[in-house]
């Protein structure tokens, strides 16, 4: 019997002097007495621990595990699974047709800006170089402020239209200095960029015309090496200085020569076909000193021509 079940009982309220007759009530006490601290040294005895984690380790031991509770393996952590080296590529998405008239037209626009800068479009500003533009802009700059813009400009038309005697003489003048003036300005300004600049420049400038309505113009250099002539063009420009074509328009003038050529006997066109070899070779030579590489192969120069 154990002490709790002893108190429980209520048997230890009845160890007093009292409850028990002399002799026997000694013996009986000191029975009860024994008993009681037999039970309390017991091994039935709740067992005393000194903290939460010393509890956690006596159950994962063996004194408390039994064949019938085996202990829990602890859980491994899941490796992430490894992306599939033949996984489908994300799908672009697919943009709306307003989306991609937006898109081109960017594209196009960008395009255009890199040719412009690659063309050197901003050329340097011009002079008038007519009598009656100089009229107007003088007028312009002496009535200022005077009129609004557009009375303004009806004012100095005018009178650049009723210019006449010593101030057109004047103005003559000045509009031939001013050509000779944007000509220098011109040549000036082309001589700051490299012959090669200016060739990749001319390019451009064809793209240009050929992707929008304005058209760019070729800038002019005297350094660049003049194209190479087929035996064709050759026969063409010594056939139209003559006296023969002297006057005759321009259609009827070509459809001649080319009717002349393909009559021409064999041996002079080879003349001609020599011509354009030696053309081609003073291209070359001039394309290598000018730009420092070799010239492009091209067969419309190179080839005899079928005309």
């Amino acid at each position: 019997m154990s002490w709790q079940s002893a108190a429980r009982g209520g048997f230890l309220r009845t160890l007093h002097r009292g409850a028990v007759p002399g002799r026997t009530g000694v013996i009986d006490l000191q029975n009860q007495l024994g008993r009681v601290c037999l039970a309390v040294n017991s091994g039935l005895a709740r067992p005393q621990f000194q903290s939460p984690i010393s509890i956690q380790s006596l159950f994962q031991s063996n004194s408390f595990a039994t064949s019938s509770t085996p202990p829990k393996a602890t859980k491994t952590p899941k490796a992430k699974s490894a992306k599939k080296a033949d996984s489908e590529p994300k799908k672009k998405r697919v943009l709306s047709e307003k989306q991609q008239e937006v898109q081109n037209r960017k594209k196009h626009n960008a395009h255009i800006k890199e040719l412009k800068a690659v063309g050197l479009v901003q050329r340097p500003k011009r002079l008038p170089t007519s009598a009656y533009t100089l009229a107007v802009c003088e007028k312009l700059r002496e009535i200022k402020g005077e009129y609004k813009q557009p009375e303004a400009f009806l004012v100095a038309i005018e009178h650049g239209k009723s210019i006449s005697g010593s101030e057109l003489e004047r103005l003559q003048a000045q509009a031939k200095a001013n050509i000779a003036a944007n000509a220098a300005a011109y040549d000036a300004w082309v001589k700051t960029y490299t012959p090669l600049q200016i060739k990749e420049a001319n390019t451009a400038r064809l793209t240009l015309s050929r992707l929008s309505k304005k058209n760019y113009t070729p800038i002019k250099d005297d350094r660049q090496p003049k194209k190479p002539k087929s035996a064709y063009i050759l026969y063409l420009a010594d056939r139209i200085d003559t006296a023969s074509y002297q006057g005759k328009p321009g259609t009827e003038t070509f459809t001649a020569i080319a009717e002349e050529w393909s009559r021409l006997p064999q041996s002079e066109k080879d003349r001609y076909h020599q011509l354009q070899v030696e053309d081609r070779e003073r291209y070359e030579r001039e394309h290598q000193q000018v730009y420092g590489q070799p010239a492009p192969k091209s067969s419309l120069y190179d080839s005899e021509d079928s005309t």
